[in-house]
């Protein structure tokens, strides 16, 4: 049996920018997703973190479908789905469910929790009304909810009742890939922690595999097996997760993990945090070269500025698209905290300031 359940092949989607009321002449285009290849294995959580507006949450919704790519092949599962119909996608799209950001937007206040879970079973006929009910008490109660709040309304719950109540629906018809975008972003830390626990038990239970989006890197830390670091619709660095945080190659990876904060005050006022300058370039008119150059501490003329770098390999998976990547990076944490107290010193003077 093949491992990958999903192959993202040079995907791209780039949204018409338009001048005139009438004709609509098409100026530009918005660059959301610019050519992003990867691979998600059966059982995996695949963790993709970024700035807002780097293509995240765009390239979800192409992969769901629920947005026609501009190039590239999207395969699920061994099928070639990106160019498919939405009534050839209909019997496909119960093998993939989405969990949304927003607990409060994604559900729809006027409908009960009980149709909200069930529908995607009606709508696939997959029971009668008997067992539609029975199925989405069992849903309820297997995400920590009470079988008997199956007939109230959102309104009801708090956020992260709310989002159990998504990540339900999206367990409804047995899905083999599940896109949580950004599910926890919206929920206080304590409940953040319930959630990210909940959907590793699922995981475990249901042999489910996941694509997690997330701003914070210390929850893709904790869930992911593999993560990908994108940049301005682009891939810059993907590896597994331990090598990642470990020991990462491209500059704008190094920047996310030096400002991830350490649970050390003296670590953290010794550590050197890498400030980038300047804004994220505009997606309609990205920098020629690498796309991550304007702003990169790294950079060399005549060379990053000229040709998108290709993908190079460190080893394994650990793939990253710099010319001139990170050496080295500064002890973890782990490995200075592992160190005898007495040496604790001499490790703080050791890191880059």
């Amino acid at each position: 049996m093949n491992d990958e359940i999903l192959v993202v092949d040079n995907v791209k989607k780039h949204f018409p920018v338009t001048q005139g009321i009438v004709l609509k002449k098409q100026v530009g285009a918005v660059k959301a997703v610019d050519g992003v290849s990867f691979t998600v294995r059966r059982g995996e959580t695949l963790g993709v973190v970024g700035e807002s507006g780097c293509g995240k949450s765009t390239m979800a919704r192409c992969i769901m479908r629920l947005l026609d790519p501009t190039d590239g092949r999207i395969v699920f599962d061994g099928r070639d789905i990106s160019r498919l119909s939405r009534a050839q996608m209909r019997p496909i799209r119960r093998d993939m469910m989405m969990i949304f950001q927003d607990p409060y937007a994604s559900l729809n206040p006027r409908k009960r929790v009980g149709f909200i879970v069930g529908e995607a079973l009606e709508v696939h006929k997959m029971g009668t009304e008997a067992e539609v009910k029975r199925r989405v008490q069992e849903l309820l109660e297997v995400v920590g909810l009470n079988p008997e709040h199956y007939n109230r309304f959102p309104h009801e719950f708090s956020g992260g009742q709310r989002q159990r109540i998504g990540i339900a629906r999206a367990l409804a018809v047995n899905p083999k890939l599940i896109v949580c975008d950004e599910p926890v972003s919206a929920l206080d830390v304590s409940v953040q922690a319930q959630i990210l626990n909940l959907l590793k038990d699922l995981q475990s239970d249901f042999g489910l595999t996941y694509i997690f989006i997330a701003h914070d890197l210390n929850v893709v830390r904790y869930i992911s097996d593999r993560v990908m670091v994108m940049y301005l619709g682009k891939m810059a660095e993907f590896a597994d997760s331990k090598e990642l945080y470990a020991s990462p190659k491209h500059p704008y990876t190094g920047a996310l993990l030096s400002a991830v904060p350490i649970p050390n005050p003296k670590l953290g006022r010794a550590r050197h945090q890498i400030v980038l300058e300047g804004d994220v370039p505009n997606p309609i008119n990205p920098p020629s070269g690498c796309v991550f150059h304007p702003r990169c501490p790294r950079f060399k003329e005549g060379v990053c500025d000229v040709d998108d770098p290709p993908a190079f390999s460190f080893g394994g998976s650990h793939q990253a698209k710099c010319y001139y990547p990170l050496e080295r990076w500064p002890m973890t944490v782990e490995e200075i905290e592992r160190r005898p107290a007495e040496r604790l010193e001499q490790a703080v003077a050791a890191l880059p300031h």
